[in-house]
């Protein structure tokens, strides 16, 4: 069965379900077509960065040696 996609361009107070689709699971999205996506300022990270020279890197065989 092919989903319905059906744009309405006024939308009434309730949404009438089809008769093949009725007491079966479905998905039903309402998605608003005349809105523009906001656009967000990019901020900045809610964490602190740490300002170091030389980041030291364990080999494999180090990190996973048994004490």
């Amino acid at each position: 069965m092919q989903p319905i996609r059906r744009i309405v361009d006024d939308a009434p107070d309730s949404v009438s379900i089809p008769e093949e689709l009725r007491h079966r699971r479905i998905e039903l999205i309402i998605w608003p077509l005349d809105e523009e996506p906001q656009k967000t300022l990019p901020t900045r990270p809610r964490f602190n960065i740490a300002q170091v020279d030389h980041i030291d890197i364990p080999s494999r065989e180090e990190r996973n040696a048994r004490r």
